[in-house]
């Protein structure tokens, strides 16, 4: 197998990625954390392991067009299955493997997977369970090796040796079209049905350049991305990556605890989180040095100049405490960082003028899963609800009940083998209908300012519906009321207003003499039981307990006996129990 040549009119991201691995050879793509050190592969090296695969397919059957799963986190050959799937037009499905066997079904049935690259023997035995409700899934690839024995499962290393000796490659990254079928993102619907998000070829491609040429990064650039790779953000970063030179260390997704002198390690140009490992990044920096009385002072001294200005000695005192604190952020996170990309959620105000105080950019972005993830960005923009402005290829603008609609080159086709569905969220115009409601601001950037359609967007990437959980709980004895949090924030919470008297009868006692524990302990068995039913991403974490019912601006119930949670209202009411939930859980973490 050799590798293609670079060609002028590439029309995707898989030969643009062939390119680069044949301009920058010997240089390092890859740095792959593997417990405490890191595994580096160079473009060239990586560039053969992905032909290899994109021929290793071709050479087990599965032919151009036919979908191929991908089941597991971050690994080597988790990132080669992606890139040489797109590449060689293999439109690709990824999952979490810690989904449930039900939503398995669900997907890969929807999908007509032909082929599932899975994490280990585990997940792969878990999939041939399901093989008489799977019957087009005909072949799998054991990505650690460990798949001896399991009828249908090649290993990852019996993968590379089929395609190691075989031609083609050029020919069949040519065969692939800029409007051909790229791959299929599920997000869950409002019954816990999920619909497959449509990215063509052009859509991921547009995502990278914004509208723009694409440019090559410099020698020196490294993004370190602390997320994992099944969801949108993650992903773009590692696509972005292959597009444009640039070397990146991914460092593992499921290890919250972050560890600050690793990043100092490897000194990045730019970092790539959500939110709640930003607020962990924060407190280790707060933590370190004098940092948190400087920024004590700083915050205090930042109050005072929008109420009364500040003496003469005050401002230098505010100069000189910015430079300190941004010198020693700097240091901690290598000597060399740039910026810090964040999505998925709202980043805390507070963290966010911290940053904006000492000079470093954070980038948050704003889209959905159909938008591509990235529709618009604000860098060092502070302001509540403030998402910064489009790109050059996105256009938005605000509909008549104040519903911010997206179109570009962004924007997917519409949901796999969902007619409906499609036309319910997108016009013939080419609009999508985001759910979220805004306004556009004079200088022409976008502010959320409330939500049409119920779904939280977790911060993981993830999209619920909390009515769907809401109305399960409230089906549960103990629980007398439910109310869900979770929207842009870390995890999923409820607040739960008890059945007193069930819980009193069940425990042979009167309701006025229940404990809090007592209550608090009966209703974590009623969560407990519902988690069980619901998929990883959706589970409730943390309860607070109110002491009464719901007021009826916060939750009513209409002439159809439908509820309706004011959303708002919530977060207005319960904002001191709210905050208390994710305060704790971070402390705890």
């Amino acid at each position: 197998m050799s590798e293609p040549p670079p060609s002028a009119h590439s029309r995707h991201v898989g030969q643009i990625f062939f390119q680069r691995a044949a301009e920058l050879g010997g240089r390092t793509f890859i740095k792959l954390q593997t417990g405490e050190s890191f595994e580096e592969v160079s473009w060239r090296e990586f560039g053969i392991l992905v032909g290899q695969v994109l021929l290793g397919l071709c050479a087990v059957g599965i032919a151009p067009g036919e979908t191929v799963a991908i089941v597991g986190e971050n690994c080597l050959p988790w990132l080669a299955a992606d890139l040489a799937t797109l590449a060689g037009g293999f439109p690709n499905v990824v999952l979490a493997p810690s989904l449930s066997d039900g939503m398995f079904v669900k997907v890969l049935g929807h999908a007509q997977c032909r082929a599932a690259f899975v994490e280990n023997a585990a997940v792969a035995r878990r999939l041939v369970n399901l093989q008489r409700q799977l019957p087009a899934l005909q072949r799998l690839i054991v990505m650690d090796d460990s798949g001896a024995g399991i009828v249908g499962a090649l290993n990852f290393r019996q993968l590379l040796e089929r395609g190691a000796g075989a031609d083609g490659l050029a020919a069949r990254l040519q065969a692939v079209q800029a409007n051909d079928l790229a791959t299929i993102m599920y997000t869950s619907g409002s019954t816990g049905e999920p619909k497959g998000v449509m990215r063509s070829q052009d859509n991921l491609l547009a995502n990278i350049t914004n509208g723009g040429p694409i440019t090559v990064s410099a020698p020196d650039e490294l993004s370190v991305n602390i997320l994992s790779l099944n969801h949108l953000f993650g992903r773009f970063g590692f696509l972005k990556s292959a597009v444009t030179g640039r070397t990146t260390a991914l460092i593992e997704a499921a290890d919250t605890k972050v560890d600050l002198p690793v990043i100092e390690q490897l000194s990045p140009t730019g970092l790539a989180l959500v939110p709640r490992i930003m607020e962990r990044i924060w407190q280790r920096l707060l933590a370190q040095d004098d940092n948190q009385e400087c920024w004590r002072i700083l915050e205090r001294l930042d109050a005072e100049r929008f109420k009364a200005g500040l003496s003469d000695a005050d401002s230098r005192c505010f100069d000189a405490l910015r430079a300190q604190l941004g010198a020693n952020v700097r240091r901690a996170l290598g000597g060399r960082i740039k910026y810090v990309a964040y999505g998925g959620a709202a980043m805390p105000p507070r963290i966010m003028r911290f940053f904006e105080l000492i000079g470093l950019p954070l980038i948050g972005s704003y889209g959905s899963t159909e938008c591509g993830g990235v529709t618009l960005c604000g860098i060092g923009d502070s302001r509540p609800g403030n998402l910064g402005k489009p790109f050059a290829n996105v256009q938005i603008r605000i509909a008549a009940d104040g519903e911010i609609l997206v179109r570009g080159s962004t924007v997917s086709p519409g949901y796999f083998k969902n007619p409906e569905a499609t036309r319910e969220a997108f016009n013939e115009e080419g609009w999508y209908y985001t759910g979220d409601i805004g306004l556009i601001e004079a200088d022409g950037s976008l502010k959320i300012t409330g939500r049409k359609k119920d779904i939280f967007n977790c911060a993981d990437g993830s999209n619920i519906y909390p009515g769907f959980i809401e109305l399960r709980l409230e089906n549960e004895p103990y629980i007398g009321q439910a109310v869900l949090v979770g929207d842009r924030r870390p995890f999923i919470a409820a607040l739960i207003f008890p059945d007193g008297q069930k819980i009193a009868e069940s425990l042979s006692r009167d309701i006025a003499t229940l404990s809090e524990t007592e209550i608090t302990a009966a209703l974590s068995s009623q969560i407990e039981r519902v988690n069980g039913r619901l998929e990883s991403y959706e589970r409730i974490r943390r309860i607070a307990v109110v002491p009464s019912e719901f007021p009826a601006d916060v939750r009513s119930i209409n002439h159809f006996h439908k509820v309706k949670v004011n959303r708002e209202q919530v977060a207005a009411r319960y904002r001191l129990q709210i905050d208390a939930i994710y305060r704790t859980a971070l402390q705890e973490d």
